[in-house]
């Protein structure tokens, strides 16, 4: 890994144009990445945009980097010399920005940074560390590498404290190491606002996003005769019932769903603004969720996975107890 990322210096120091690009549908760990390398490449004068083909939630705009995002930048125009790719497991998850734009893609230099066990090795520089807890977390430890952690401010060690936070989910997920935490400790003594992220992230909820939690806990929770299993499905009338969005959504399942007594395995399936339906799992250590999700050609950890499907709700909750109950006999 230390040669590849010298070759990422050497790409950067000799770029004029550098893309940065995270996954559809981004987390927190995949959007503050993004912004903290951006963060960093504008310091030392760097030319940088970053491309997604949707924007930035509200829920991510505490950390103020929220407009970098360019939902209609023109990559062609911009033809960039570098691309770096962060936290995304496959081309897919990349979607239109690189499906409309493959030419480009092939024709600059690219390289990928990652920490998921289920990422491909989609291109011919991959910076992939499976031990990382997140890519903030190898983000860090590339900065260091390349002693580029002093040009961290407090708003970007803030912004890698919270991707770690959310992958983390507070230090309390398996793939929390004594590194984890000596990261934490490194970034809140370069400035990072410990207390923010966790408030924003775990205590503060909407109006809108509380009612729709609680019209899911009370009439949409399914659970196995075991209580082993426990699921929901989430349509778009919901979503207009009580004024929210899928966005709307996050926690609930890692935070109720996960944490209720004897329950091993957990989903939640909804439908998204353009009438796709996204998944979500959380699964004990017993239980490696990412192999169901894989099935279904995405992503992502063993206890905390997920993919996007073009399949109705109905389709897709039959499709996954049947994968449930073949793999984990529950």
């Amino acid at each position: 890994m230390e040669e590849k990322i010298k070759k990422l210096w050497e790409l950067i120091s000799t770029s004029n144009k550098i893309l940065l690009i995270n996954h559809i549908r981004m987390d927190m760990d995949a959007f503050w990445s993004l912004s903290a390398l951006f963060d960093i490449l504008t310091t030392i004068w760097k030319d940088v945009r970053a491309v997604n083909d949707e924007e930035v939630i509200d829920s991510f705009s505490f950390t103020w980097y929220n407009q970098i995002i360019e939902t209609n930048l023109d990559i062609k125009e911009y033809n960039p010399d570098l691309i770096i790719s962060l936290d995304a497991a496959s081309l897919d998850q990349l979607w239109n920005s690189y499906k409309n734009n493959v030419d480009i893609f092939n024709g600059a230099n690219f390289v990928v940074i990652d920490h998921h066990k289920t990422n491909n090795w989609f291109w011919k520089i991959n910076i992939i560390d499976i031990n990382s807890s997140s890519t903030c977390e190898l983000l860090f430890n590339i900065l260091k590498e390349l002693s580029l952690v002093q040009n961290l401010t407090a708003k970007s060690a803030t912004a890698l404290l919270s991707g770690i936070y959310t992958d983390t989910n507070i230090f309390y997920n398996s793939n929390t190491t004594s590194s984890t935490h000596h990261i934490a400790w490194e970034l809140m003594d370069l400035g990072a606002d410990f207390r923010m992220p966790y408030f924003e992230l775990y205590k503060k909820k909407t109006f809108s996003a509380s009612k729709l939690w609680w019209e899911v806990l009370s009439s949409k929770m399914k659970i196995s005769d075991n209580w082993k299993l426990i699921w929901a499905l989430v349509d778009k009338e919901l979503f207009k019932k009580t004024n929210s969005n899928d966005r709307d959504l996050t926690g609930l399942i890692s935070e109720f769903f996960a944490n209720i007594e004897w329950v091993e395995v957990s989903f939640i399936c909804y439908e998204t603004s353009n009438w796709q339906v996204k998944t979500s799992f959380r699964s004990t250590p017993n239980y490696d969720t990412s192999l169901i999700a894989q099935s279904f050609g995405w992503w992502w950890h063993k206890q905390a996975a997920g993919f996007i499907s073009d399949m109705k709700l109905e389709e897709i909750e039959k499709d996954i107890l049947e994968k449930i109950k073949k793999e984990f006999s529950i």
